[in-house]
């Protein structure tokens, strides 16, 4: 006998810099509106540096997601925060033991504890690992001088999701990386975690090359990016992995996010993903200790 569930997933980094992203407190509630009415049943989020934007989020898709966590950390926040219909058991959080300089005050990084969330979470008989996770910002991409510092949280990041996920049924992972397929970072996480890509899993998702940043859909991308590469970057995600028993398939993946109806403007200088996945799991196998 199996059991089965179609789930939801969908992650976005909001860029809600207080007094320094555009539009914040209007894009927040759109966001909150949206993900009210998206159906998921898993969302994670990056950048919601404010714990009132994390507030507004909550009560917005309460009692749809009635389960919710905010990682705390650093001076401002970690960023992170998860929504979920399915309860959460227990939650962790690891800081990035290199992110950034303190002198570098206009980078910001490393006052903002930047690191990876985890939440345990029991869904319709499932037990689920949800992750996610915000690697260092690229500031400028022709002398990158944070690589060293993204590997280095990749290989943490790859370690942590190892070390605590054999006992769960479904490992999912979902956040901005700051890296492309073909960067040492994404390479690192896939392989050390033995995770797979949501978007190169599919068969059926959006056309194009799945780019999340620097978009030219994007109202929020400068010209002058375009110019330089006029195709975007790929550096947000959704990553999965099983055991105990369980399967998982890809069925969708999509970029679900166009422009705020109201306002013309796009819900983040990133464009969000989701993914639906199909899990199946027999019956009577082991459940977390």
């Amino acid at each position: 006998m199996k059991m089965e569930l179609q789930l939801r997933v969908f992650t976005l980094n909001c860029w809600g810099i207080p007094g320094i992203s555009a539009d914040r407190k209007a894009r927040i509630v759109a966001i909150a509106t949206e993900l009210a009415r998206g159906g998921y049943d898993l969302v994670a989020l990056q950048e919601v540096w404010s714990y009132s934007d994390y507030e507004t989020i909550a009560r917005k898709v309460f009692p749809s997601m009635r389960y919710s966590y905010y990682f705390r950390s650093g001076c401002l926040g970690s960023g992170l925060c998860i929504f979920s219909k399915g309860r959460i058991i227990d939650a962790l959080f690891q800081t990035w033991p290199l992110n950034g300089y303190a002198h570098r005050i206009q980078h910001g990084d490393w006052f903002g504890g930047k690191g990876v969330g985890l939440a345990r979470i029991f869904y319709q008989g499932i037990f689920i690992n949800f992750y996610t996770a915000h690697l260092h910002a690229v500031y400028n991409h022709n002398n990158d001088e944070y690589l060293s510092h993204r590997v280095c949280q990749a290989f943490e990041f790859s370690q942590f999701v190892s070390s605590t996920s054999s006992n769960c049924d479904v490992v999912i992972v979902a956040g901005d990386f700051n890296a492309e397929i073909v960067d040492v970072p994404y390479r690192l996480i896939c392989y050390n975690a033995n995770l797979l890509d949501t978007f190169k899993q599919c068969e059926k998702k959006d056309e194009g090359n799945g780019a999340t940043n620097e978009t030219k859909r994007n109202s929020y991308t400068p010209s002058s990016i375009l110019k330089e590469n006029p195709y975007g970057r790929r550096i947000d995600y959704i990553l999965y992995n099983y055991h105990n028993g369980s399967e998982v398939k890809v069925l969708a993946s999509s970029l679900p996010l166009d422009k705020i109806p109201e306002l013309g403007l796009s819900f983040s200088d990133h464009e969000a993903v989701s993914a639906t996945l199909n899990i199946t799991k027999s019956a009577g196998v082991k459940k977390w200790r």
